[in-house]
């Protein structure tokens, strides 16, 4: 019981969210051919070749915090490597899509806890009626009732278990769900405003020699809130 309660009383969407399932098709990164090609050509004379730009990232897999990364246009090399990221937790928080979720598992998680809770009062009621009249009882009444105990103590595991399974089940769906409707809308955002990557705010540890890096949470939000959820 308790560690159903602590399930259902958790607030486990965000950190989902912002799990590998946002990162499980990103690509690496590649924003060096932005930079020292056009140097190059710009002048016939040696020059010292321009580092490449590498936004480095968690340590672990730099390729996994990208929410998407788009394919540069033909002109790409001419332009300034634009990188935006988004607040995972502020979008669970603020779009429509996290709010709706919230509440489903809320709603779906206070049915399930009346319902174990009834299962569980009816059980420390036959407990109660057993121990009064247990000096009464022959052994094999004992014995019986003993049995039909512990049946019902099963009936009451099973339930719990279950009951997590559903929790569980259903704040993966609505995660995959969001999670999907993101990654649509950062790429599709990336693509159309000239961003080489979208990433995830969390997975942004360090960004040397980057023109530009734009915080789009709340764009990419607004987005989100203008679609239609996914089913």
């Amino acid at each position: 019981m308790q560690k159903f309660v602590a399930l259902i009383l958790g607030s486990a969407l965000t950190a989902l969210i912002a799990g590998t399932a946002l990162a499980a098709s990103a690509a690496p990164v590649e924003p060096a051919a932005g930079k020292s090609a056009p140097a190059a050509e710009a002048s016939s004379a040696p020059a010292t070749p321009v580092a490449p730009v590498t936004p480095a990232v968690a340590p672990a897999a730099p390729a996994a915090a990208a929410i998407s990364t788009p394919d540069l246009p033909a002109g790409a090399k001419e332009q300034a490597v634009r990188i935006g990221y988004v607040d995972l937790a502020q979008i669970a928080a603020e779009s429509d899509g996290g709010r709706a979720a919230s509440v489903a598992l809320k709603e779906k998680s206070q049915k399930l806890k009346a319902k174990i809770e009834a299962k569980q009062k009816q059980l420390e009621k036959q407990k109660e009626a057993i121990e009064a009249k247990i000096a009464t009882l022959s052994p094999k009444e004992r014995e019986a009732k003993g049995k039909e105990f512990q049946k019902k103590v099963e009936e009451y595991q099973k339930l719990v278990r279950t009951s997590e399974q559903e929790m569980q089940e259903m704040q993966e769906k609505l995660t995959m769900d969001l999670t999907l409707n993101l990654k649509r809308v950062a790429t599709d955002y990336g693509k159309s405003h000239g961003y080489a990557a979208v990433m995830a705010k969390k997975d942004v540890l360090y960004l040397a020699d980057v023109p530009e890096v734009k915080d789009l949470t709340n764009e990419i939000t607004v987005i989100l809130n203008q679609k239609k959820v996914s089913k």
